[in-house]
């Protein structure tokens, strides 16, 4: 609505400016350029119509334009039409775009104080010009604005292919701030390379070198005209794909028809000057049209999507050379008057030096965004570079840089996402991965499927549920040397990461480690599963069970011996008491003077009584002499060291006997030497030790090294089976994830002792992948929900009936078959007392039956009754015949 208002007030106010033009005198400016009919030239036409009609400055500013065709390599033939020009009198001079003429051009203006101005690129001079203005970015600026959209994009190398000299100069500051860096792949090799495009147009050989070196980023500065031939040719070597980077930095790119190739995976970057979505620019715009169709002016429609950078500069250029004539007071107060470059009595123009300075502090907002000047140099300082993106639909913005704000993003996060899903669309991605339990494993019947059917595992589980997050497609490509070590010589990868590293695959993904060196040569996403190193070895074989170990503690000689020296004690202590008068005592304590005296100190008396004190029982039988006490207290005495050695043994014991495991961490296997131990050569596990800055993993690197292959391994399927073959002679470093995978499934192996570090595997992809995020992210989402726990738990989780069983805790418990002995002595002893009860019993009732005359039958079930009358705690005294006579005769 805006700018037709403005139409519609040029329109009804031309009539007036055209009658106003009697009273407003006229400012001639001469135009510069290098053929006829071109973009510039009519730029600077339609500019001056434009002034002439606005009715903000009509009043005040008219100009005449005047156009002279020059060759801008002829320094002399642009000066000789500069100096015809001068002598009808001319308020400015526009161009010329060669350096060589552009030098002399303001050399004579200088001299005739007019003011000149540029709109092409151009590197400050030494001195500054007193009467210059150009509108053309500063360089300086310009390149520290290629810098910041370069650094922001993380790109930590590049290629610059470069077509002219001038180029470098005007990305001095991009490469002065990478000069000073080097490759993260290679420490020796420069984080840029420069190489100079042919000028036989066939750049073919220089981006088949750019391929080999597997540089991912190119930024490339040529003309125009040649931009769609090199990445015509770069698709032809193989440049054109989803991991290479290109920043274009002509301020035209986006006036190119790309055709085919915005259709393809590559991001290609540019800058231009020009928004076309702003208000200004609309408004600019509908005036030009509006302009041309009120001149009839016989030439191209602009339009702000396709007009090159130099047209819009001279349309700016001519617009802030009319407000600062208005500025100062307009073609009504100033006058252009004649110069001679012959006559050199002319001081010059009057009012020269006051329209230059009021230029260079003059801003205004056109075509090319805000326009700002260096007061000293007359270059432009202040702009804004637009950065916009190739799609299938054509330039996209996504964001602006000017010097002050530096780069700020025009699309949210949530946009980005959304380009990066949509970008994944319509590719089969190629996942590298190898066979490695539980990640990837052929499924029984592979061989009748096809494609991904054919495997199972983590992995295969982790890709698909990947892939519906962010709705893509894949193949999996099997390698069989490894996760990818880095030849010293050549510099390449093998396994996974030389997949990845060589832009043969999008993916990699198995049990691979997230490591300093990979990082160099591949990028990760965020970790799907967090590990560390530790040992795996096998478990202690379980101790042999004894029945009768309670015995252990003691030598059989020893046993021997005590039963000997229980024996003799027992004799001994019988002879003594019967030696001495002490221990023979009157039986009838109540008779003074008896018939015959007792000794307690039998035989019998005397074993039990041994026995009761070496088993710390008491007796009551009990020595009364000195000699058989000093007798008995040596037997307590020996029966005390014996039964306390006994119990100190049998602890000890009990405790060695004990399964425990020869290593329980990693500094018990650098202490001995009967263990031999290793991990997998090449890798990852390998890599911590011999970059490791601990004095003890350094020494046992060398341990291993100094065995090579008789410790290290291939892979760890090699590894396992050898600490299960040698056991307990061999332990194998590894990541706990796969040793906990090992342990559930062989019940023999274990882990020792804690993780040596921490690590993570992650899913490896090129440099500037444009998948990365939403691979990351689609991960993250996993991990937050739980999935990539079950899916764990799925792989690594075995089958109740296949698990192992519970080992016994580690304590000082006896089990049943230890101290199972004691209790069949125990049972052995209860049934010997019940064979001699069961004797004693039946020779009672044979003397029963022949004292009383029954028969043993009788007898038997007499003494039977009696025997199950169990509540009765009395038994009568039997009188025998026999018995009654001895009384009678007593």
């Amino acid at each position: 609505m805006q700018s037709a208002a403005t139409a519609v007030i040029l329109f009804l106010l031309s009539g007036f400016a055209v009658c106003a033009a009697e009273d407003v005198g006229r400012i001639t400016i001469v135009g510069l350029f290098p053929s006829e009919d071109s973009v510039e030239q009519m730029a600077f036409e339609l500019a001056i119509h434009k002034v002439n009609l606005d009715p903000a400055l009509s009043n005040d500013v008219k100009l005449e334009g005047r156009v002279e065709i020059v060759d801008i390599n002829d320094g002399y033939q642009t000066s000789k039409i500069v100096c015809e020009s001068l002598e009808s009198g001319v308020g400015a001079i526009f161009g010329p775009a060669g350096y060589e003429s552009s030098v002399i051009v303001q050399s004579i203006c200088d001299s005739m104080e007019i003011p000149h101005i540029e709109t092409h690129w151009k590197m400050n001079p030494i001195q500054q010009p007193n009467y210059y203005i150009n509108v053309y970015p500063d360089p300086v600026v310009l390149s520290r604005g290629y810098t910041a959209i370069v650094r922001d994009m993380d790109w930590t190398s590049f290629t610059l292919l470069y077509q002219r000299d001038e180029g470098l100069l005007r990305l001095q500051h991009l490469i002065q701030d990478y000069s000073g860096l080097t490759k993260l792949s290679d420490t020796e090799l420069s984080a840029i390379t420069i190489i100079k495009l042919s000028k036989n147009y066939d750049y073919r050989p220089m981006l088949k070198e750019v391929k080999k070196s597997l540089e991912s980023h190119i930024v490339l500065d040529c003309d125009t005209d040649i931009i769609l031939t090199v990445l015509g040719q770069a698709e032809d070597v193989g440049l054109m794909d989803d991991y290479h980077s290109f920043i274009i930095t002509s301020l035209d790119a986006h006036t190119i028809d790309y055709g085919h190739l915005q259709f393809k995976r590559t991001n290609i970057t540019a800058v231009k000057l020009i928004d076309p979505s702003s208000p200004t620019v609309t408004s600019i715009m509908a005036d030009l049209e509006f302009v041309q169709q009120r001149m009839n002016l016989n030439m191209e429609v602009f339009r702000a999507e396709t007009i090159t950078v130099n047209a819009l500069l001279m349309f700016d250029a001519v617009n802030v050379y009319a407000k600062a004539l208005r500025g100062i007071g307009g073609t009504k107060a100033i006058k252009a008057e004649p110069n001679s470059c012959a006559n050199r009595s002319i001081t010059g123009w009057s009012s020269g030096f006051s329209l230059i300075n009021f230029m260079r502090v003059v801003e205004t907002d056109g075509l090319t965004g805000k326009l700002r000047f260096d007061q000293d140099s007359g270059y432009r300082s202040y702009f804004t570079l637009e950065m916009v993106e190739l799609t299938n639909t054509g330039f996209k913005k996504i964001g602006v840089w000017d010097p002050q704000k530096e780069m700020s993003y025009t699309r949210t996060r949530n946009q980005m996402l959304d380009d990066l899903v949509n970008a994944n669309m319509n590719k089969t991605f190629i996942v590298a991965s190898k066979i490695t339990e539980p990640y990837m494993m052929l499924k029984e019947d592979h061989k009748n499927r096809v494609g991904n059917d054919k495997y199972e595992g983590y992995v295969v589980d982790l890709i698909h549920m990947i892939s519906e997050e962010i709705n893509i497609t894949y193949e999996f490509k099997l390698r069989n040397d490894g996760n990818g070590k880095k030849d010293k010589k050549t510099g390449k990868w093998d396994g996974l990461i030389g997949e990845v590293h060589e832009l043969r695959a999008d993916l990699a993904v198995c049990d691979l480690t997230i490591t300093h060196d990979r990082r160099t040569a591949v990028d990760f996403t965020t970790p799907f599963m967090n590990l560390g190193i530790s040992i795996l070895f096998s478990k202690p074989k379980e101790p042999e069970t004894n029945l009768f170990s309670f015995t252990q503690p003691l030598s059989f000689h020893v046993w021997i011996y005590t039963a000997t020296a229980y024996l003799g004690l027992s004799i001994i202590l019988y002879i003594l008491a019967r030696i001495t008068p002490n221990e023979w005592q009157n039986p009838h304590p109540c008779a003074s003077e008896p018939e015959e005296l007792e000794n307690s100190l039998s035989l019998i008396n005397c074993l039990w009584f041994s026995l009761g004190s070496i088993l710390c029982q008491g007796s009551e039988v009990l020595p009364r002499a000195f000699s058989t006490r000093v007798c008995a207290s040596m037997w307590w005495f020996f029966a005390l060291i014996v039964t306390q050695s006994y119990t100190a043994n049998w602890t000890a014991f009990l405790t060695s006997s004990r399964k425990e495991s020869a290593i329980k961490r990693v500094e018990d296997l650098d202490k001995q030497s009967t263990i031999k131990y290793g991990c997998v050569r090449g890798q990852s596990t390998a890599g911590f030790f011999e970059n490791s800055d601990v004095n003890l993993y350094q020494k046992m690197y060398s341990v291993m090294e100094t065995y090579g292959d008789t410790v290290m391994m291939y892979d760890n399927k090699q590894g396992v089976d050898r600490v299960k073959k040698e056991r307990e002679a061999y332990a194998f470093f590894m990541e706990s994830s796969t040793i906990e995978y090992e342990v559930q499934r062989n019940c023999d192996l274990t882990e020792v002792g804690t993780w040596l570090d921490n690590k993570a595997y992650g899913i490896a992809m090129p440099f500037n992948a444009p998948h990365r995020t939403a691979v990351s992210m689609a991960l993250l989402k996993l991990s937050e929900s739980g999935k990539l726990m079950e899916l764990k738990d799925k792989w690594w989780s075995v089958s109740e009936d296949k698990m192992c069983p519970i080992p016994k805790k580690d304590s000082a418990e006896l089990d049943v078959n230890e101290v199972g002995g004691m209790f069949v002595i125990l049972i052995l002893g209860c049934m010997l007392g019940f064979l001699f009860s069961l004797l004693e019993f039946l020779w009672n009732i044979r003397k029963v039956a022949v004292a009383e005359k029954l028969s043993p039958w009788e007898a038997f079930k007499l003494e039977l009754k009696f025997v199950l009358k169990c509540h009765h705690s009395t038994k009568p005294v039997r009188h025998t015949t026999y018995s009654d006579e001895q009384s009678s005769e007593n």
